[in-house]
């Protein structure tokens, strides 16, 4: 087979195939451009999720005639001129394939004039080719405009998402950029209505006027220099976590960056202080000589090598322990304080709590029945053990397939314990169940949710809630109200990014309403009517509604919970595979005893 040179237009196609995988590309690579002219103030405008319009304009140095022809050639660039160079860049973009690729996919205008030129330069570029070059009049700086993007590649253009989803790709990679440049003054505009306008500020300041006030008031500040890197930045308190890890920032030498490895250093330092499935949020500064990273070793350059990652990795946890420490310490210590007064108990009556149980009971005796008097007993074992007399059986019925219990059996008298605060332990027959108590709530929930087709059935609140949203999550909560309304919810825009919450689910805890509206925003395009994304969906929200590990259940919510749960046709696993009983019988013991 002989080979071929490729045309230059399809190499650039290919290599927009890399840099330029959707509207938010184009975004970020203008973006970096404008930063790397020298701009203080970047205008940002998106019409249709970037499918007809991105346009990024910036007050930077602009460019002549001749270097504004240039710039759409591959490999163009102004960073480098010898691999040596590679070692020591600062700035964004350096491979000179941005322009070239995003100009091969698109219909591209570029107004541009320098300080010292009467006249601009306006050059018109569609696929790649220029069709005309022509004097304006424009103000410093630069404006491109992106029109029709993958207009002639329309393959890549079927594989866009919906429209809130590209523009929400479209808000991330603007914050990204928005959050390392604080001295930068950033506007960004959705189909004509501005969304941001960040002014020059401090890091912090920038944070808060992006997520609020309140959001920024709980992050402490870490900070620290070495001689292999130097650490500077915020990570949030142990009262405000996340469900999803969409608030953790990384910027190295002032480039966003993803790091699973370094993400894990500062979740550690969390561990046992958040709720379960929860993460911590951060934005962290990171700056190294240009020698000790590798910036080239992904098109996007969003992952970065580091000589050092192990030692930077330390500094990030120790920091953050630190930071977390302090922080707890002097939000529930007085140090003003010469001495502590503790309470006088020396004369002070102590009741004991009285023991009441049956001697006689044996727990491993088949033939025992529930001979218990009405008491809790609880010990330092880890079980809360439950006991009653029941006067009338208890039906539990299952149709789990291979379950080895049967679908018409029915348990005349039932004993239930909590272990660990977390389980139902349940013997049946032969059989010793353990049931986990949120995962049995979650199940049971979902397929509630499930059973209602249409909209789900909402309760009036009383007292409305009041909230501030993120500027993005007010952009999906207005494009998805109706949606929302069939899940339950009945929200108002008032105004400043807040929403009044009147209605909610019916089984909600109005302390949880902000939680589950945040929770459900963060699924792509909130597509309920796609029954695979819907299941998803109201798997997510049984989670937030279900009984919490470590609450405590009297013994009839406990057998309330267990019959709805073995009514249910899928009793053992939740609708992702999770396991939600445990069954020991005799071949279980026997593997192991």
């Amino acid at each position: 087979m002989a080979i071929n040179i490729l045309p230059p237009l399809v190499a650039n196609q290919i290599a927009a195939g890399e840099v330029v995988s959707r509207p938010a590309s184009v975004v970020k690579e203008l973006m970096e451009n404008a930063i790397d002219a020298g701009a203080t103030q970047i205008t940002l405008n998106v019409q249709d999720a970037g499918r007809t319009l991105v346009e990024v304009i910036d007050n930077g140095s602009g460019m002549d005639e001749e270097d504004c022809k240039k710039s759409i050639l591959a490999h163009a660039t102004s960073k480098i001129n010898t691999a040596e160079d590679l070692h020591n860049l600062t700035t964004m973009g350096f491979r000179g394939e941005a322009l070239a690729s995003i100009v091969s996919i698109a219909q591209v205008e570029i107004a541009t004039k320098q300080e010292n030129e009467q006249m601009g330069t306006l050059l018109v570029v569609e696929g790649g080719q220029i069709k005309s070059v022509s004097p304006t009049a424009c103000k410093k700086g630069t404006a491109i405009k992106v029109k029709n993007i993958f207009f002639n590649v329309p393959a890549r253009r079927n594989f866009l998402k919906s429209d809130s989803v590209e523009t929400s790709h479209i808000v991330s990679n603007f914050l990204n950029v928005a959050l390392a440049y604080n001295e930068i003054a950033f506007t960004l505009y959705l189909n004509g209505k501005p969304m941001y306008n960040l002014m020059r500020a401090t890091q912090k300041k920038r944070i808060a006027d992006v997520y609020g006030e309140n959001f920024a008031q709980n992050l402490v500040s870490i900070e620290q220099e070495l001689d292999v890197v130097k650490v500077k930045g915020y990570v949030s308190k142990i009262d405000l976590s996340r469900k999803t890890k969409q608030e953790q920032y990384f910027f190295v030498n002032r480039r966003f960056m993803k790091s699973a490895y370094f993400a894990n250093a500062i979740e550690k330092a969390y561990q046992g202080l958040l709720p379960e499935r929860s993460y911590p949020l951060f934005f962290v500064h990171l700056t190294v000589n240009p020698k000790d990273i590798d910036v080239n070793i992904h098109p996007t350059k969003t992952e970065i090598k580091f000589i050092e990652d192990k030692i930077i990795y330390s500094v990030l946890f120790s920091l953050t322990r630190q930071a977390l420490g302090i922080s707890n310490l002097s939000g529930r210590m007085d140090f003003e304080k010469k001495s502590i007064n503790f309470p006088e108990t020396r004369n002070s009556n102590v009741n004991f709590p009285k023991i009441s149980y049956n001697k006689s009971y044996n727990p491993f005796s088949q033939n025992n029945e529930l001979g218990f008097t009405q008491s809790r007993i609880e010990n330092n074992t880890g079980f809360d053990m439950f006991t009653s007399e029941q006067s009338e059986p208890s039906d539990i019925k299952t149709s789990a397939i291979n379950s080895g219990i049967s679908a018409t059996q029915s348990s005349p008298s039932i004993q239930q314990m909590v272990f660990l605060n977390k389980y139902i332990v349940s013997p049946l027959q032969e059989t010793l169940l353990f049931v986990d108590i949120h995962k049995a709530s979650t199940n049971i929930i979902f397929h509630r949710l499930c059973s209602n087709t249409g909209k789900i059935a909402s309760q009036a609140l009383l007292l409305p809630i009041e909230h501030r949203f993120a500027p993005m999550d007010c952009y999906i909560l207005l494009e998805n109200s109706h949606k929302l309304q069939k899940l339950g919810f009945e929200m108002s825009f008032l105004k400043d990014n807040t929403f009044s919450i009147t209605a909610i689910p019916v089984g909600t805890n109005p302390e949880n309403a902000v939680e589950l509206v945040e929770d459900l925003i963060k699924h792509e395009n909130l597509d309920i009517d796609n029954k695979g994304k819907r299941e998803k969906l109201l798997l997510s929200m049984a989670r937030k509604l279900a009984i919490k590990a470590g609450e405590n259940l009297s013994q009839e919510e406990i057998s309330t919970l267990l019959a709805d749960l073995f009514a249910l046709p899928s009793p053992e696993t939740l609708p992702d595979g999770e396991r939600v009983i445990l069954k020991i019988d005799q071949n279980f013991l026997n593997k192991f005893l």
